[in-house]
């Protein structure tokens, strides 16, 4: 493992410069490249948590289906209440496992 790739791991276990600081004295690093692993290893970190944090705009299409399918079958469940029980089960059967299914993270 290089040290940029140490510094990087270091920042990932949530301690703190001064803890990273010492670590990195303990492998025998000089004072300039402290400083500098220290400057890189935070861009290459945040640069990481920012590019994880775009991956979650991708789930709203998987929100709109499941709020259409649970108004469907809100409105299935209100055709139970009205006589139509076989029909309105069977819907709410079908989209419930519909919402189940896609409730799985892939």
């Amino acid at each position: 493992m290089n040290k940029l790739d140490y510094c990087v791991s270091l920042r990932k276990k949530g301690l703190s410069k001064t803890e990273i600081i010492k670590e990195i004295k303990a492998h025998n690093f000089d004072q300039s490249d402290i400083e500098f692993y220290l400057k890189k290893s935070d861009e290459i970190y945040l640069n990481q948590l920012l590019n994880s944090k775009t991956s979650h705009h991708k789930k709203k299409p998987n929100r709109i289906f499941k709020t259409i399918v649970l108004i469907i079958s809100f409105l299935l469940l209100i055709a139970v209440f009205y006589g139509y029980a076989s029909i309105g089960l069977i819907g709410l059967f079908i989209f419930w496992s519909l919402v189940k299914y896609g409730s799985y993270s892939r």
